[in-house]
């Protein structure tokens, strides 16, 4: 059986005013920041050196999401998938400089929406997570929307090697690396290519509302509020300010598959286009005004 990536270990964006950003990851997301340089600045969740790198782009309005990064977990595995990329005619091309600087090898694609995927061995890590409490155990995925569906599901199940975990009708796909979370990444039809969110794992049910406090009091816009996803059974809520990102989903108990569930008897689902097949707590098929 092919091998696929084994997590997603960080995402660039650019944003129009770091400052307020810095403050927005740190304060909203329970990043720490451990890096600053000319124009970028590194913020991590929890081992892994960088979780969120940011950009500075004076010119934009609203952020932009450049990048996005998994780790591989040796390299007859990335040479694999290597491979599977250039016969499939996506190009291979060098790391982002400071990407190479934080680990031991890899090579860069685009995906059919010329979304940037690097791939890595050997992402550098701290020795211990931040010491603050209120902070993600890990990034889990982001969720793409695309025009180009079809052609995203070849590309990152064929090409890349992941694995389909469930899908909604012919709409969204979930799927999962060799991490074996539900879903480390996610990809739904759309009229137009843009990043819908990036999903962080808090430590606790407490932990998530503690961090919506935060933002219902600081005046945050919550995106969606709080969901009991049927996919990955996680609780989560969704907030988002455009001039820092993506939406930000923050959860409790995304599921993890068994690896015997990854590798041998998990089987996709087909769930119909429902509000109940998103949010269990919803109360019926017509009930979308919540989401």
């Amino acid at each position: 059986m092919k091998k696929g990536p084994y997590g997603l270990t960080f995402a660039r964006i650019r944003v129009p005013d770091i400052e307020s950003s810095i403050d927005f990851y740190t304060y909203h997301a329970g990043l720490t920041l451990e890096r600053r340089g000319d124009g970028y600045a590194q913020l991590r969740a929890a081992e892994r050196c960088v979780s969120i790198e940011l950009v500075v782009d004076t010119g934009r309005e609203e952020a932009f999401t450049e990048s996005i990064c998994f780790d591989v977990e040796s390299p007859e595995i990335l040479e694999e998938i290597r491979g599977r990329v250039e016969a499939a005619g996506y190009p291979v091309r060098p790391l982002h400089e400071r990407t190479a600087e934080i680990c031991e090898g890899g090579f860069a694609t685009v995906d059919p929406d010329g979304l940037v995927v690097e791939l890595v061995l050997e992402f550098h890590e701290f020795a211990e997570a931040p010491s603050i409490e209120l902070r993600p155990m890990d990034l889990v995925h982001p969720f793409l929307a695309t025009p180009n569906y079809d052609a995203s599901l070849t590309f990152y199940v064929d090409v890349l090697g992941f694995r389909v975990s469930d899908y909604i009708e012919q709409s969204t796909a979930f799927l999962r690396s060799e991490d074996r979370y539900h879903h480390s990444l996610a990809i739904r039809r759309d009229k137009t290519f843009y990043v819908a969110h990036f999903c962080f794992l808090m430590k606790s049910f407490d932990h998530v509302m503690r961090m919506r406090a935060r933002a219902i009091y600081k005046g945050v816009p919550i995106a969606s509020d709080l969901v009991n996803h049927s996919a990955s059974h996680s609780l989560a809520f969704y907030m988002q300010d455009r001039a820092h990102g993506p939406r930000v989903e923050l959860c409790d108990g995304h599921r993890t598959f068994t690896q015997e569930e990854h590798d041998v008897t998990h089987r996709p689902r087909r769930m119909r286009v429902d509000p109940r097949n998103i949010d269990v707590w919803r109360a019926a098929a017509d009930d979308w005004g919540r989401f």
